[in-house]
């Protein structure tokens, strides 16, 4: 039957309840004596007084007067309860941010209660102090040594907690401004290529007082331009506690970095610099202009049935394309774009290095041109952010221009679409999903949010927005732990252990690429799959899987800020071929990557080399998966709007953003993927095995079409809602009585969705958690993700199973709960969500459930299902 003939359903009116309260627990940390934590702490101490006093003696003929401050960075095993509340009472002391640490030894007296060789926990809080605040917290401490148990006064006990707690105490150091920046490796490659100038990226300490921001830049400016430089843009964004400047240096200010000395970046200037935070490197996000192979041209019947693809309907964009100018004249995407160049981009382009942004163009409104879905009926909004690079001996790539700071570029493109600029009005503010197929390779992510993810969570929330974010590419060769002469023997099947086994072996090199670590941000990976065919030829490169549902070996995966679950999705990103890597200088077979235009991979439009307007070419990657989570992203999208023509609007578009998200999701699985990676469990990740898999599949490989439309043995049901801290709101779903009884295998998923707003300057970052607990009797069985990592982000999805006959009445429900609370501060106003849950037998079993469950519904006008 057609999938009109079984439309989604939504669920009544939710009952609004208390919130079920959740409980901590675990075991607790024995802590040093006072007398072993004075002994070890007292240098410490010491050493802050010194630096103080250090900088104090050099600013004393400082026109300007400016006062010596530091950056203290305490360390501490546990957590300490109000420790901000503590520092803000302190004049002079100024709250910077926390940290979340994690595999700490059990060392200098501390250990975990129940078992003295557990790694441990703690925290790392960050606070800008002067002489003064600095001379009280030594006095207290001191007090302290005196007699641990005397109380300290009326609101300074969290510092007394501290002291017991307290793993190190230190100043924030140059090594901690470049450290897992990339910055002095950046610096290096161009001191090669004689550039007489370097550019780089300054995160300065947010102060929260506007005056003390101006002093810090000042200070800052002053180095830089004493020391022959420039300073280019500044950047403040109070919302996430971003300050920033683009700036230049003169070759000669960091020679030293290209020296032998590996502590030579210790002399730089800049980098002694205590209102600095972190250097960067600039000009991120580079995608190589062209690549070995040929353009191939669209066959004239190819272009008519894309030519004669649905013409749009309206001319109103709900999509954004945030990437490089494309050639909007090619015959694939003539009238389906709406570019907004507000910086002039365009102007830098040749026809013929229109690559990027025109790839991604066509995969979202055609998907893979193999074998194209419906062309969307709308047009895609395009802001570039990309220009060409070329010259110093580099490849000539597009990329983020070197004078501009990506966070600005982001924040000005994402406030035009919906409040304007310069006095003129939004420019696309129904837009709800934004594509952003772009990534710093500079920044892989580690524990800390990058301010770009911050960017994204927070213009998310503010206007209600999905951004859907590549999770990034690694290209370097793989390594396989068996000699070059073993790599002709293997099986296939052989072959896919060994590839999977390096991957797991070298993930900390294949993490995330930041803004991929986005909470509130779908991050989509990729999958090894396409619709084209293989390759031609008695020798084709390597397939390093015998079938599709793994991850292409480039994709970046997670896990994601405070171990979330990361990707979210996954989709097809184009299979990626391998070669054997020739040479000398390996003993193990080592594989790197096909490089090439031609099959395989997904089919996309691109501009020929002189902007010939109807060639394509093949390129696999997560930006593909991106740009394909976006194409569906706006099918669902018509879905919603479609129904909304109904009589009654039971949906209001208010919730599209958040439910967008949810169906998106919603039908991800690991079917496939879970038993081919069980060769990656070991001793050590055994007991936590699901929660490891999930940094390679996330949730899973997402089916989108499956879940926009029913079938007489499959139901899904909406729901949405308005949620504050400490409130509840409960969904009925009605067991099908048929299924009453039986013993037939049946899948219950269940898909919660919001978008929260953020605390940057707390561990904990999201203000508001929303989840659910899906136990019930007749799927009891959770399956795939790990149950308690799937609630550490803003998306919870659960897949449960069950085949034992369960007995139960016509009338009976599953009571669906979704909870909310406050977690990193005081919620601003209700939480959006949206929820999907889908009830499901094989196919071909005689079990009505969808009309048994629609028959039970209160529900007046139905979800209209989109065939696509």
């Amino acid at each position: 039957m057609a999938g009109t003939d079984y439309p989604l359903l939504v669920f009544p009116k939710p009952t609004r309840a208390a919130r079920v309260r959740r409980f901590g627990g675990g075991s607790g940390v024995k802590v040093p004596s006072a007398a072993r934590q004075v002994e070890r702490l007292a240098p410490h101490f010491q050493r802050l007084q010194d630096a103080m006093d250090k900088q104090r003696l050099a600013l004393q003929d400082n026109p300007l007067g400016i006062q010596p401050e530091q950056v203290l960075v305490l360390e501490t095993i546990g957590s300490i309860q109000n420790f901000i509340k503590a520092v803000n009472r302190i004049p002079g002391l100024e709250w910077l941010g926390e940290h979340e640490l994690s595999d700490m030894p059990a060392e200098h007296g501390f250990e975990d209660e129940n078992d003295a060789d557990k790694r441990l926990k703690g925290q790392l809080f960050l606070v800008m102090t002067d002489q003064a605040a600095l001379s009280q917290v030594r006095s207290l401490f001191k007090a302290w040594e005196q007699n641990s148990a005397a109380p300290f006064p009326r609101g300074l006990a969290p510092l007394k907690h501290a002291f017991e707690h307290l793993r190190s105490i230190r100043p924030w150091g140059a090594e901690d401004r470049i450290r897992e920046t990339g910055v002095l490796e950046d610096w290096q490659e161009r001191l090669k290529y004689q550039e007489d100038h370097v550019p780089f990226q300054a995160e300065l300490w947010y102060r929260q007082s506007g005056a003390r921001r101006e002093q810090a830049y000042a200070r800052l400016r002053g180095i830089i331009e004493g020391a022959g430089g420039q300073v280019i843009q500044q950047c403040t964004i109070p919302d996430i506690a971003y300050h920033a400047l683009l700036g230049r240096l003169p070759r000669a200010q960091v020679q030293a970095v290209g020296e032998e000395d590996a502590e030579s970046y210790r002399d730089i200037r800049l980098l002694q610099c205590e209102d600095l935070m972190r250097a960067h490197p600039t000009g991120q996000c580079a995608f190589p202009v062209s690549e070995d192979g040929e353009e191939e041209p669209l066959a004239d019947e190819e272009l008519t049935q894309l030519v004669l693809q649905p013409q749009l309907r309206e001319d109103i964009p709900v999509i954004a394309l945030l990437d490089g100018i494309p050639l909007t004249g090619h015959k694939v995407l003539a009238n389906r774009l709406i570019v907004d160049d507000p910086d002039g981009y365009e102007a830098a382009y040749q026809a013929g290095e229109r690559v990027h942004g025109t790839s991604m163009a066509s995969l979202i409104c055609h998907a893979d041109l193999n074998r194209p879905d419906s062309a969307l009926d709308r047009p895609v909004y395009v802001r570039p952010i990309l220009q060409p690079r070329r010259g110093f001996g580099r490849q000539a790539a597009e990329s983020i221009p070197d004078d501009v700071l990506p966070v600005d570029l982001i924040h000005r493109s994402v406030r035009r679409l919906f409040e304007g600029q310069n006095g003129e009005g939004p420019v696309a503010p129904e837009v709800r999903i934004i594509n952003l197929s772009v990534c710093d390779p500079a920044r892989p992510f580690l524990s800390e949010m990058s301010a770009w993810a911050q960017l994204l969570d927070w213009l998310a929330w503010k206007y209600q927005v999905v951004f859907i974010v590549s999770a990034g590419n690694h290209l370097d060769d793989l390594e396989l732990e068996l000699p070059r002469a073993d790599l002709s023997t293997l099986s296939p099947k052989d072959l896919e252990q060994a590839v999977l086994r390096a991957l797991a072996k070298n993930t900390l090199n294949r993490r995330l690429l930041s803004p991929a670590e986005t909470l509130n941000g779908l991050t989509a990976g990729a999958i090894h799959e396409d619709d084209g065919p293989s390759p031609p030829g008695t020798h084709p490169p390597i397939d390093p899987f015998v079938a599709p549902g793994l991850p292409i070996v480039v994709s970046a995966h997670g896990q994601g800020y405070r171990r979330a679950i990361k990707p979210d999705v996954l989709m097809p990103g184009g299979r990626q071929f391998l070669l054997e890597k020739m040479g000398t200088t390996h003993a193990n077979a080592t594989l790197r990557l096909h490089h090439t235009d031609s099959l395989p991979g997904q089919r996309v439009a691109t501009p020929g080399p002189t902007g010939q307007l109807g060639r394509t070419r093949y390129t696999r990657g997560t930006s593909n998966a991106a740009a394909l989570a976006s194409h569906w992203a706006s099918v669902v999208l018509r879905l919603l709007e479609d129904f909304r023509q109904q009589p009654d609007r039971i949906v209001p578009a208010e919730y599209d953003a958040v439910l967008t998200k949810a169906l998106l999701s919603h039908g991800a699985s690991w079917d496939g993927a879970y038993q081919r990676l069980a060769v990656l469990r070991s001793q050590t990740n055994s007991k936590t095995f699901k929660e490891y898999l999930s940094r390679f599949l996330g949730y899973g490989s997402a089916n989108v079409a499956k879940v926009l439309r029913c079938t007489e043995q499959r139901v899904t049901v909406l729901g949405f809602g308005r949620l504050e801290n400490g409130e509840g709101d409960e969904f009925a779903f009605p067991l099908p009585p048929s299924l009453s009884a039986v013993n037939e295998r049946r899948r219950l998923t269940v898909t919660l969705a919001w978008l929260s707003p953020v605390n940057s300057g707390r561990q904990s970052y999201r203000i508001a958690h929303l989840w659910f607990d899906p136990k019930n009797e007749i799927a009891p069985n959770r399956q795939f993700a790990d149950h308690r990592a799937a609630q550490r982000g803003t998306l919870q999805h659960e897949v449960l199973e069950g085949d034992r006959a369960t007995a139960f009445q016509d009338g009976d429900s599953i009571v669906l709960k979704v909870n909310c609370r406050a977690d990193a501060s005081d919620i601003p106003e209700p939480i959006r969500y949206g929820l999907a849950v889908t009830l499901e037998v094989a196919e071909g079993i005689n079990i009505p459930i969808y009309q048994e469950v629609r028959a039970r519904l209160r529900v007046a006008v139905p979800v209209t299902g989109r065939s696509t």
